[in-house]
């Protein structure tokens, strides 16, 4: 108990920025592997390479963005501002590089910029935090700043909030996974169909963005922001092995495993809001949770309405 109350000390220490940031950069640093591997070696995966793509990028950005708040007057600084803060800008010129080669159809470049980006901003970074004196420095080396060895409270802080998970949340986790691998197939579908899944998406996830973040005009606008952003963008991509029949009006939809991720990062989301309303953490009460949240859902959610705009284009070419 005395290890729970430790671990759950520190975690609920943290401001809330530096949370985001370095729950994004770990996540990031964990399945961006996945991204750069399916495009890898004889064999092309290039729906998994677009799915753990799109939620590497977005981990990125948000990585990036929240670092911009965090000052470290320890190191050689600029009005708080370290040299590990050039990953910030070297991070949003790589990526816009990227996404520039790929609607270039530069493929190699598209690769390069984006191997480059991940082993500088997140490997390369990575360990520069991991330095003794630095945040996570003094978890992993045990550096006298009262912050426990991480394992063991860790899964003491873990262990109660899976026990007391309902069932019905697994139960809607299988469900998820099942409607995902289901848009992973190719299908044919009339307009009606192609467009319930982003609007239940969407509706969930104004919903979900309510509860956590409660209701007010700077919330719903970083939703709406981030709905339009990330719809807009996806309907403006090309519609590869896509088409419409004029005939029987049906459209053919490829399968993609995009669907899938952004399914289990929306579920994620919501369990860790869940989990740390539970706790009660501040972190829930705060304006930069508040904005993180609905931009996340906000953009979650764009994706699925970009897609099907993209593909309702079809009719009218």
């Amino acid at each position: 108990m005395i290890q729970f109350h430790v671990a759950l000390g520190f975690f609920m220490n943290m401001t809330p920025t530096i949370a985001i940031h370095m729950s994004a950069a770990i996540t990031a640093l964990a399945i961006g592997p996945v991204a750069l591997w399916a495009r890898k070696g004889r064999t092309q995966r290039p729906k998994l390479h677009r799915a753990f793509g799109y939620a590497w990028v977005t981990l990125m950005i948000v990585t990036a963005i929240s670092a911009m708040f965090i000052r470290d007057y320890q190191l050689p600084n600029i009005a708080g501002y370290s040299p590990i803060h050039l990953f910030v800008p070297y991070v949003i010129y790589n990526l816009t590089r990227a996404f520039y080669h790929l609607n270039q159809g530069n493929l190699a470049a598209h690769s390069k910029a984006m191997s480059g980006t991940y082993w500088g901003a997140c490997v390369a970074a990575g360990v520069f935090t991991l330095l003794p004196g630095r945040y996570l420095g003094d978890l992993l080396w045990g550096a006298p700043s009262n912050a426990a060895k991480p394992l063991r409270p860790l899964i003491e802080v873990v262990s109660p909030i899976f026990s007391r998970t309902p069932m019905w949340v697994w139960g809607l986790l299988a469900v998820l996974v099942i409607l995902g691998l289901m848009l992973a197939r190719t299908r044919v579908l009339s307009l009606q169909r192609l467009v319930i899944v982003p609007i239940v998406m969407m509706v969930l996830s104004f919903l979900g963005t309510i509860s956590a973040a409660g209701l007010s005009i700077t919330t719903v606008a970083i939703w709406l922001l981030a709905y339009a952003a990330m719809g807009y963008t996806l309907s403006r991509t090309a519609a590869a092995g896509e088409s419409y029949d004029a005939a029987t009006k049906r459209f053919r939809v490829k399968g993609s495993y995009v669907p899938l991720a952004v399914m289990m990062a929306t579920f994620l989301t919501k369990y860790v809001v869940g989990a740390m309303t539970g706790m009660n953490s501040p972190l829930v009460h705060t304006h930069v949770f508040a904005v993180v949240i609905a931009a996340l859902y906000g953009g979650f959610s764009g994706i699925f309405a970009g897609r099907a705009l993209r593909v309702m284009k079809l009719k009218h070419n």
